[in-house]
């Protein structure tokens, strides 16, 4: 599988849990940043002979914020390269998105969209330094529709400070009545150096918010698909879904990062630097990182991305098809461990997370790499 992945860093303001690559800044250069994004396609194309593209993705910062005709070039020069995906994904948020954006992405060939909802919670979200109400979100997901788009996506955030159980599982219940394809749920982690670190903020374990919600999803007809994934039945996200099977994805803009396999059996990564100014002055030249892993490596780092699909686990034939070795053989002391603490479901065609193992899959992990 192959992807591309477009990093649209420019945002309103920088929330308080942010950690990503982005730039506040008070005129977004629209066509600027197309040019350069398309200037790296062409020096970075050559990279990948012969992919066919199964999903393009626009992330950020707030792609939606990118004007649609310019969104709508990058798309047709990624087609005229790499084909026509299953999937072109623009993230966007709730007061931002009129429902004349709506309908001017769709007419540029975007299929789906991901609305950074967080929260339904007004008070959450002003804790949150959200510049949206729940009010906006709903409208934002009406324009969607309107507009004609029949795949959304949302994301909400859990463990919320003074967040109990209940009062998340309401809001389960509310964002489920608004008939979403698909749901990532996150929970709030406080990283070094933003605005909530320096605050001392704390966050509760969520652990019990986690499994409230694997059961109320289930419930309300979601697939728990992988970790932080729930979508109906044949609605996963075509683009995530291919990081979490190993496969090759080209990465445009800002701070994105590459990576393809090597004939070798082993691989390579390559990441643009996070300084935007950096970016936008030498678009074309080399990586600010590139890293390159050898085959046993990356065979361990897939055996951690494949246990992320929960619904399918590691199919054992088709990851030795594709690695060269089965892992419930290649790891037999570490997989009969993990199966004895009940964190591991062992079969003869494959090797999944239980219940048990979803709370600690981060442990499972370790075993691993």
């Amino acid at each position: 599988m192959f992807g591309i992945y477009i990093h649209f860093p420019y945002c309103r303001k920088r929330c308080p849990f942010c950690d990503f690559a982005v730039a506040v800044r008070p005129r977004i250069p629209h066509q600027e940043y197309e040019r350069a994004v398309l200037t790296e396609l062409d020096a970075r194309a050559a990279l990948f002979p012969g992919r066919r593209a199964v999903s393009i993705y626009f992330g950020g910062g707030t792609p939606g914020l990118w004007r649609a005709d310019c969104v709508g070039r990058v798309i047709g020069a990624l087609v005229s390269r790499f084909g026509v995906p299953e999937e072109v994904t623009v993230e966007c948020i709730p007061g931002e998105l009129s429902a004349q954006h709506a309908a001017a992405l769709r007419a540029a060939g975007v299929t789906r969209l991901s609305i950074g909802i967080e929260s339904l919670d007004d008070a959450q979200l002003r804790a949150l330094g959200r510049q949206h109400s729940a009010a906006q979100a709903r409208e934002a997901i009406a324009h969607a529709r309107a507009a004609g788009f029949a795949s959304l996506s949302a994301d909400l955030m859990f463990a919320l400070p003074g967040q109990s159980v209940a009062a998340f599982q309401a809001e389960l219940a509310a964002a489920c009545a608004l008939e979403l394809e698909h749901l990532s749920l996150y929970q709030l982690t406080i990283e070094p150096g933003t605005q909530f670190a320096r605050q001392g903020m704390r966050t509760s374990e969520g652990a019990d918010h986690f499994m409230a919600a694997h059961g109320h999803m289930r419930a309300a007809g979601y697939i728990h698909y992988e970790i932080s994934s729930y979508a109906r039945p044949g609605r996963e996200a075509v683009h995530n879904s291919l990081y979490w099977r190993g496969g090759e994805y080209l990465g445009l803009g800002m701070s994105a990062h590459s990576f393809r396999q090597l004939p070798d059996g082993g691989g390579e990564r390559f990441a643009n630097s996070r300084q935007l100014d950096a970016y936008l002055g030498a678009p074309a030249g080399p990586p600010a990182l590139r890293e390159t892993l050898a085959a046993p490596a990356l065979r361990r780092e897939a055996i951690w991305l494949w246990l992320r699909r929960l619904d399918q686990g590691i199919p054992r034939q088709a990851f030795a098809e594709r690695y060269g070795a089965d892992p419930a053989i290649e790891h037999a002391g570490t997989v009969e461990q993990l199966e004895r603490a009940g964190l591991l479901e062992v079969s003869p065609s494959f090797l999944r997370l239980t219940d048990r193992g979803m709370l600690l899959a981060d442990t499972v992990a370790t075993h691993f790499l």
